[in-house]
């Protein structure tokens, strides 16, 4: 596989941060990780990693772990109620990552003395090969709309990687397997993975919340500032939804429809938050969406 492109070459540089949440690896219920007797401590590293990459494109701020699980709770309260958000106890994402692990393979091509491990087969004495595949869903975390399906694969081989009598103690740690074929495929699949996020990710505009408004000095509070890359100076556009679109028969959101409600300049900007007043526009309410504009 061609080497992936630095993220920057790829796609030019972006100041303004989206938030996103990324969701535990989705195992599938499969016998994959299992039969390697990978420990559960790997597929939490797994997950670090993916999302350690995210941060590391300086595209996005990567919510922590809790957040994630707060948005979906909130998720779970919209759909049960009449469809009102239930806000104000978590900093809400833009989007959701859902990865799912969809091949995660060791196989030994070539001949050679090899290991045997019991209930897998003989790996080892030829050359070890691996393989990783990631499906990615990428979903707007206000709408439940699906942006983007991908899917990310990897691989590696080795001719000198052996098991060392069985496969648990060959994965006693995360680096060991880090070096291992099936740690290099996974690395890969990820990095690949992370491409395409980014690529999808780039296409939808950016976009924060009106916190407060106030009637009086026509003052404006964001719920994004320095933190996401928002500066004095910036220029952004309110939309307002006007019609949520739900499926008739399972009450699933198919969409949403904005109208424009005016526009806003940054005057001062602190990390968690920024301060504008009103370029064009009235009557702006808390939850207003906030978009830059294209």
């Amino acid at each position: 596989m061609a080497a992936v492109a630095p993220l920057h070459a790829q796609t030019g540089e972006k100041r303004l941060k989206m938030r996103i949440a990324v969701a535990p690896m989705d195992w599938g219920g499969s016998d994959r990780i299992d039969n390697w007797m990978v420990p559960v401590q790997f597929r939490d590293a797994i997950n670090e990693k993916l999302a350690k990459r995210l941060l590391d494109t300086g595209r996005f701020v990567v919510l922590e772990r809790e957040a994630m699980e707060a948005i979906q709770q909130e998720k779970a309260i919209k759909e049960e109620n009449t469809g009102t958000s239930q806000r104000g106890t978590i900093v809400p994402a833009q989007a959701l990552v859902r990865p799912k692990m969809i091949d995660f393979t060791l196989a030994r091509r070539g001949t050679g003395a090899g290991v045997n491990i019991g209930g897998i087969g003989r790996i080892g004495g030829g050359v070890a090969e691996a393989q990783c595949g990631i499906n990615v869903r990428i979903f707007n975390v206000d709408t439940s709309e699906l942006i983007a399906a991908e899917e990310a694969a990897g691989k590696a081989s080795s001719s000198s990687f052996q098991f060392s009598g069985n496969n648990r103690v060959a994965f006693a740690d995360f680096a060991t397997f880090e070096k291992s074929p099936l740690g290099s495929a996974v690395s890969k699949a990820i990095d690949v993975a992370v491409h395409k996020i980014v690529l999808n990710l780039d296409k939808q505009p950016w976009s924060a919340r009106v916190a407060d408004y106030d009637e009086e000095s026509k003052e404006i509070t964001l719920n994004a500032g320095s933190d996401l890359g928002v500066r004095v100076g910036d220029v952004f556009e309110v939309m307002r939804v006007s019609r949520t679109i739900k499926d008739p028969e399972t009450g699933e959101i198919l969409g949403v429809r904005t109208a424009r409600a005016g526009s806003l300049k940054v005057i001062e900007v602190e990390k968690k938050l920024a301060i504008a007043v009103v370029v064009e526009g009235e009557g702006f309410k808390p939850g207003d969406i906030v978009r830059e504009t294209r």
